[in-house]
């Protein structure tokens, strides 16, 4: 047996597909910005909520310097 029509089933195929899809596509920015120091969480819910801004923002933030702790 069979639950729902093949368009609802589709539309729940396709809409499973896509968060699956932006789940994965979501850690690009995240990683970009925990490159450049940031934090890799905050970076990845603001990828899942607006992905096409966190996406130009990751490239466009600059990354914090970092103190050069060398032992000589």
């Amino acid at each position: 047996m069979i639950i729902g029509t093949n368009t609802t089933t589709a539309i729940g195929l396709f809409a499973t597909l896509g968060l699956m899809l932006l789940g994965l596509l979501s850690t690009f920015p995240a990683v970009k910005a925990l490159e450049k120091g940031r934090n890799f969480i905050k970076w990845y819910i603001f990828s899942l909520v607006l992905f096409p801004v966190a996406l130009v923002a990751s490239f466009a933030i600059k990354g914090e310097k970092q103190k050069d702790y060398r032992i000589i």
